[in-house]
């Protein structure tokens, strides 16, 4: 009886050992999914937090969301450090034939953490060019964010968009301005030479009636 009591009170202590070290080992793992969830949610709202900046032209909303040292990479392959500086940039975007510009994502994000304070997020997305002359285009761009933690919050360390140069509405819209142009001035040189001609024409004969007299 004392051997068959001490085997149960091994296997009891035995069970609840390994119980123990399940628990201590899901413990972290629960907190780790936590964090990670709570991460995602913060990188989400700086991603469509910086989206309206653009769709709303008011880069005050994603200045807080922004690293101290970030970088932007637009699709013409230029580069800004400062808040201020691409917003002139972008701004100046309107001053020709666009009228206004709208970005959308579009299917699933890639997201990868690096460390536990930094992630790298990429997608695709639809910028949308609505032209003064009431016409419209779209235009099919990639995108690859590099985000870090900083003072408690997800910020934009890196943005790069590209786009296929090959399939770029605004320069089909200023190709299309171009002939347009063309035309115009090959109608009006037509109509000045046209009216030139009328004149030249009617010189002589001005000429002749007065040597009559």
């Amino acid at each position: 009886m004392k051997q068959r009591w001490a085997t149960e009170y091994r296997c009891t202590q035995l069970l609840w050992s390994v119980l123990l070290v399940l628990a201590i080992w899901n413990i972290p793992q629960y907190a780790l999914a936590d964090t990670n969830q709570q991460d995602i949610n913060a990188i989400i709202n700086t991603r469509e937090i910086a989206l309206e900046a653009i769709n709303t032209r008011n880069f005050g909303k994603i200045e807080p969301y922004l690293h101290p040292s970030f970088t932007i990479t637009t699709v013409d392959n230029q580069v800004f450090h400062k808040v201020p500086e691409f917003e002139k940039y972008w701004n100046q975007q309107f001053s020709n034939s666009i009228q206004n510009i709208k970005m959308a994502l579009k299917g699933d994000v890639v997201r990868t953490f690096l460390s536990p304070e930094t992630a790298v997020s990429s997608g695709e997305a639809i910028a949308t060019f609505s032209f003064k002359d009431g016409n419209s285009a779209d235009m099919a761009m990639r995108w690859t964010a590099v985000l870090q933690k900083f003072q408690d919050k997800w910020t934009i360390q890196s943005l790069h968009f590209s786009s296929n140069l090959l399939d770029n509405p605004v320069l089909n819209a200023a190709q299309s301005l171009g002939i347009n142009v063309a035309i115009a001035a090959g109608v009006g040189g037509f109509l000045l030479g046209g009216l030139t001609m009328m004149v030249l024409r009617r010189r002589p004969k001005q000429k002749t009636a007065e040597s009559s007299n």
